[in-house]
């Protein structure tokens, strides 16, 4: 089966009201425009674009897809988070759940019972995000150089641990976090514009805990469970294990829970890892991730150029974000993606091929 599938902007308040509109030459709603879902996740149903009554999850018998394909716009930062491993996240649903949580408590972690990695691909230059921890030396160093105020965390810094110890610190400080924070703003420009949407947040200590990367177009992040990570502004196409377990961390309005944020938080320092695309055939080049619930590749065909029988090992999705494609198969399906339109191709077909003259990517 292959069919066009279709869903609307969701308005998050952090969500660009421009960046899809003019990248994808859609309408603007003159309300944000933060993230597209494709997939068949409970929290944002993707439909059959000519029956909109359907959703996909019915046209695919009630079987959901292991993980979920975005588009993502932000001109604000997203919270400060992290995702749970599989035993966290089993664990974690089941103690709620004997809680008597119920799953749209303010003060619900664990929504379901699954991990969720996920990975992010820029669209645009000038992507930007908050990966990972950075060098504790580093960090040690830069705390220092921030006056008095700071000196407590250039010492917690200085410690085995330091950045669990710091980390930690942020959450505990008391009245005299305004003066902090206010520090860190007038010799940090990040943290400048942290304060200015978020004054006294305790996720503007932690952002400057973290490394702060920039990607290009094309240029990809892939942050697995435990990683500490926020986007900031930019527009992108990110994939996900099919969940919706987060931990906040700062920079938001809804729940933290410090000590479950501990729980799962890899402290580590990270060296970020800039993920390319790596060619697998002509047109056809793969994003590496190391998680089971999902693959992601970029598709460029042109005249000269047509992508043939390619076979799928599971259900795909098909996102344009380019040009013009199309997608058939060996049923004799076929249907013609314009840019910021998608479509499910099913793996009951035993090939499918992309022709045209365009870019997309492709989720399985």
């Amino acid at each position: 089966m292959i069919r066009k599938i279709t869903n609307r902007a969701r308005d998050y308040a952090w969500g660009s009201k421009t960046l899809i509109s003019d990248y994808f030459g859609l309408p603007a709603t003159g309300q944000p425009m933060a993230e597209i879902w494709f997939g068949t996740h409970p929290g944002s149903p993707t439909f059959l674009a000519d029956e909109p009554q359907t959703s996909l999850l019915e046209a695919l018998h009630n079987q959901p897809l292991p993980y979920l394909l975005k588009i993502l716009a932000a001109d604000q930062p997203l919270s400060i988070q992290a995702h749970p491993n599989s035993a966290q996240a089993v664990e974690g649903f089941a103690r709620e759940n004997a809680a008597g949580l119920a799953l749209d408590a303010f003060n619900r972690n664990y929504k379901d019972d699954k991990h969720k990695p996920e990975m992010m691909v820029a669209l645009v230059d000038g992507f930007e995000a908050l990966c990972g921890f950075r060098d504790q030396n580093e960090a040690q160093a830069a705390f220092a150089g921030f006056g008095p105020l700071l000196t407590e965390f250039a010492e917690l810094l200085s410690q085995p641990a330091g950045l669990k110890l710091a980390f930690t610190r942020a959450f505990e400080v008391g009245p005299e976090i305004a003066d902090i924070t206010a520090a860190l703003a007038r010799q940090s420009p990040l943290a400048a514009r942290l304060e200015a949407l978020y004054p006294s947040d305790p996720g503007i200590i932690v952002a400057m805990l973290m490394n702060h990367v920039t990607l290009r177009a094309g240029e990809a992040l892939y942050l697995p469970a435990g990683n500490i990570h926020a986007y900031l502004c930019g527009l992108g196409v990110e994939i996900m294990a099919a969940s919706d377990n987060v931990l906040r961390g700062g920079l938001t309005p809804k729940h933290i829970d410090v000590a479950e944020l501990l729980s799962v938080v890899d402290f580590h320092s990270l060296e970020v890892e800039v993920l390319k695309a790596q060619n697998v055939l002509s047109g056809l080049a793969r994003y590496r991730a190391d998680c089971p619930d999902f693959a992601l590749y970029r598709v460029d065909v042109t005249g000269a150029n047509v992508l043939a029988d390619l076979k799928l090992d599971r259900d795909a999705i098909v996102l344009c974000t380019g040009g013009e494609i199309a997608v058939s198969d060996s049923l004799g399906e076929r249907v013609v993606l314009r840019r910021s339109e998608a479509a499910i191709v099913t793996a009951d077909a035993k090939f499918v091929s992309l022709a045209g003259s365009g870019t997309a990517f492709l989720a399985c």
